[in-house]
């Protein structure tokens, strides 16, 4: 059993251990060390390697307990990005796989749902609203709409504020209840 894994995980926020043992010789720049300490048993540590900075072999650059450490037994390669379109490919165990896929997918819903659902404004007026002809009219509307909903803040002066305070609260008024 290895040392300090929830500290690990915890500090690069990943969902397990990397499967993919370092090859030594690609640069990284992060990494899970398994590192011998001086108790004789294995902890976790952070590590990264770069020859163009002069590395001949990976640094440790984080670790989690207070005894000294000893040599690195083996390293993990922690990827520096994840390939959403291609998750088989992924350095991930079958749990975290489905998971990335989950994940995804309710992303990919929660856009689609915003394009599909979202209202414009009325275009053949440009202040949103049919019975608003004029600044003044917005002004009082917005006005009266922000006492009723106990919006505190200063009401747009500009023409152009105006018309997108409008917008905002048109599209607050007609967005659709969820259930």
């Amino acid at each position: 059993m290895v040392n300090f894994e929830q500290e690990i995980l915890a500090y690069l926020s990943l969902p397990s251990i990397p499967k993919k043992e370092w090859d030594k010789e690609s640069a990284f720049d992060k990494g899970v060390a398994v590192v011998e300490l001086q108790t004789g048993r294995e902890g976790y540590a952070v590590a990264t390697f770069n020859p163009e900075k002069g590395d001949t072999k990976p640094r440790v650059t984080k670790v989690f307990g207070s005894e000294p450490f000893g040599d690195i037994n083996r390293v993990y390669v922690v990827p520096d990005y994840m390939d959403v379109d291609n998750i088989e490919n992924a350095d991930l165990d079958d749990a975290s796989k489905k998971k990335a896929e989950e994940i995804i997918n309710e992303g990919n819903e929660i856009a689609n749902d915003e394009t599909e659902t979202a209202t414009l404004p009325n275009p053949e007026n440009e202040y949103s609203f049919d019975f608003i002809h004029n600044d003044e009219e917005a002004i009082a509307y917005i006005e009266a709409y922000n006492k009723k909903n106990k919006i505190s803040g200063r009401v747009p002066q500009k023409h152009d504020a105006i018309v997108m305070r409008l917008a905002v609260i048109y599209a607050d008024e007609n967005k659709p209840i969820e259930e």
